[in-house]
């Protein structure tokens, strides 16, 4: 292979918070997605997961609205966590395109809060543009 990597689904950079459960467990803290595409995610973990693990995404933490069976592609140990990506093998192809969508609308909302003098934390972005547009935006997936 030439080191380029060909992706099937176009990745875009996020900040949307998850929490992560694994079976019966559920990890102690809240994570944020790091890029998401149609086809899966990544973020950062304390635990340690093996590909093929089944996990459940729930966005966002607090009052969930989505939660997005995966599973787990690869995982890397860094310093003092681990990198984990995971795949949207079990969802259908509309829920992802719409869960990217969201994923970029949150993003964009934030940036249109700052630039109105709303400083709003990525918790807070999410759990507002939901409560705003996000049951409107899920009712037609």
């Amino acid at each position: 292979m030439s080191g380029i990597e060909k992706r099937k689904y176009p990745r875009y950079p996020a900040s949307v918070p998850i929490s992560l459960h694994l079976g019966e467990v559920v990890a102690s803290e809240s994570s944020y997605i790091n890029n998401i595409s149609a086809g899966g995610a990544s973020f950062n973990a304390m635990v340690s997961l093996e590909p093929g693990d089944g996990v459940l995404l729930q966005i966002p933490p607090s009052s969930p609205v989505l939660q997005i069976p995966a599973r787990v592609a690869w995982c890397r140990k860094m310093a003092f966590e681990y990198s984990i990506g995971v795949e949207f093998d079990q969802v259908e192809a509309e829920l992802r395109e719409h869960l990217v969508d969201m994923v970029r609308r949150v993003d964009a909302y934030r940036d249109e809060a700052w630039l109105a003098g709303r400083s709003l934390t990525t918790q807070q972005a999410t759990l507002e543009w939901i409560r705003l547009f996000g049951r409107e935006h899920f009712a037609t997936a």
